[in-house]
């Protein structure tokens, strides 16, 4: 890699912030910014057009830039056919798989952090193995100058095949040459950046066949950019029709088909049904690399399970209800999930097969480990405690008999309650029973603790409003939990009390 690698300016799109050097360009921009907005419908498609035919076709502009950002809100809305720079066409590839965020600290199959992407293009530009991406990129901006709209598909193909093979160049120079690695970490940042630059190569080395068969699965679902948000049957359809058409490549092109469809659901509990729906297939087939696609998914997807299982938020607006739920349907796929690939397996014959699976097991009791405790405290908050300091500057808990439960409360202890009744049955299966005893005693104590509290609570002050609401949803959630014999005991004296004060 040449010196000049580690002094040059990623060529990565251009920032707001880096676009106005002085008070008079920000005051010209600002009265640009006002001439476009008030521009019609017809004139802000032909300003949108030129710019991104200048960008497209020349070295790039920040001023470019800075119109496009005041065209994209409406842009977006009319939705117009756009021209791509030769960069965003050949990182289009990557999107199933990018994320944003930094580095993750573990790499993880088929995630790729965005922030990435500028250091390593900028990388290959300024590198010896780039001749042929910079011969692509000039030919591509030739062919946009002259209007010959046909040959863009073959440049940016080109384009991608050469970006791959450059990238696997770097990385072995990488891990030859001391000095190389040095020039190369001081732009990346991180030696786990190193790591991604790999899996950027090994998905442009497959992008040729399965970003065509990824575009025909989101238009199966009706979502042509964001998540999946409805996995309806004509996408399932879709993905199954991909997949067949894959049996004879290597087994990277499927498993990335698959992780890049995975990384485009919405809701974690569809990857989980979708590779349960192919495993039946691809069991059945001679190949044993195929057969053991999905036990390798399954591993993949048992470590996003037990990541969720550690998390306490969710994030992005969801509900703690909504998380609760998503991940009782988790873990009742996973559950089935073991259990089909159990039965499926042939130790004599594969015995890769047995210890992937042995892998997913103990990630998976892991995670509902995890899950059971966030079950167990999220059961309880419909008897609501407070914290007390006593005379001594100590701090205990006594209950609130002031908070009456709100809707969601109730809802989220139900939630909760599914949950725990989830992790109980995978427990069951699986022959952890006597492991998770003490979850079940420890729940099993705290509500009768909280239940007993205001029973003797009601006995002193009749008819307490705030007591009755608390035993009233308690009532609720304690029906959906299992009916071991003491919270059988503990259901009828809630409900003959509900009866006594009806």
């Amino acid at each position: 890699m040449e010196k000049r690698a580690v002094s040059a300016e990623p060529r990565g799109e251009p920032s707001l912030e880096n676009c106005s050097a002085a008070g008079g360009v920000d005051t010209a921009a600002s009265k640009l910014e006002a001439h476009l907005s008030e521009l019609d419908e017809p004139s802000l498609l032909r300003v949108a057009r030129a710019v991104e035919l200048a960008r497209a076709s020349e070295r790039r502009d920040p001023t470019d830039e800075r119109i496009l950002e005041c065209l994209r809100p409406r842009l977006k809305d009319l939705r117009p056919e756009r021209l791509p720079t030769f960069q965003r066409a050949v990182c289009a590839h990557l999107e199933p798989f990018l994320f944003n965020g930094g580095v993750l600290e573990a790499k993880r199959r088929g995630w790729i952090p965005r922030s990435v992407l500028s250091g390593w293009w900028s990388i290959l530009n300024y590198s010896p193995h780039g001749e042929s991406l910079r011969e692509a990129e000039a030919a591509y901006a030739a062919a946009v100058r002259a209007g010959r709209w046909s040959e863009l598909s073959q440049h940016i193909s080109q384009g991608t095949q050469s970006a791959a093979e450059a990238t696997i160049r770097l990385v072995r120079d990488v891990g030859c040459d001391a000095a190389c690695r040095a020039e190369t970490l001081s732009i990346l940042g991180s030696d786990q950046a190193l790591v991604e630059l790999q899996e950027i190569a090994a998905v442009l080395a497959v992008s040729p066949r399965i970003t065509p068969a990824l575009r025909r699965v989101r238009e199966a679902a009706g979502s042509s950019s964001g998540p999946i948000s409805d996995f309806a049957p004509a996408a399932v359809l879709a993905a199954r029709s991909a997949y067949a058409e894959f049996h004879a490549e290597p087994s990277a092109v499927v498993e990335y088909f698959l992780l890049g469809l995975i990384q485009s659901l919405a809701q974690p509990w569809q990857a989980l049904r979708l590779v349960r729906i192919l495993s039946t297939d691809m069991s059945k087939m001679s190949d044993e690399h195929l057969c053991l696609i999905p036990t390798r998914l399954f591993n993949d997807l048992t470590r996003i399970l037990g990541e969720i299982g550690r998390a306490e938020a969710t994030g992005n607006g969801t509900s703690r209800r909504v998380w609760l739920v998503t991940c009782a349907r988790l873990v009742s796929d996973a559950t089935a999930m073991i259990k089909g690939l159990a039965e499926e397996g042939r130790p004599d014959e594969n015995p890769e097969w047995n210890r992937r699976l042995g892998e997913a097991r103990t990630r998976i009791n892991a995670a509902v480990e995890n899950f059971a405790s966030l079950a167990v405290r999220d059961v309880c908050q419909v008897l609501p405690v407070r914290q007390i300091k006593d005379n001594g500057a100590e701090m205990r808990l006594e209950p609130d008999m002031c908070h009456p439960p709100t809707d969601e409360e109730v809802q989220t202890a139900q939630a909760a309650a599914l949950l725990f009744v989830a992790c109980r049955r995978y427990s069951d299966q699986e022959g952890l029973d006597r492991a998770f005893r003490p979850k079940e005693a420890d729940l099993i104590h705290q509500l009768q603790i909280g239940v007993n509290f205001r029973l003797e609570f009601l006995r002193a002050r009749m008819r307490h409003p705030v007591c009755l609401a608390q035993l009233a949803a308690m009532t609720q959630v304690i029906r959906l939990l299992p009916q071991t014999e003491p919270l059988t005991e503990l259901t009828y004296r809630l409900e003959r009390t509900a009866a006594r004060y009806k």
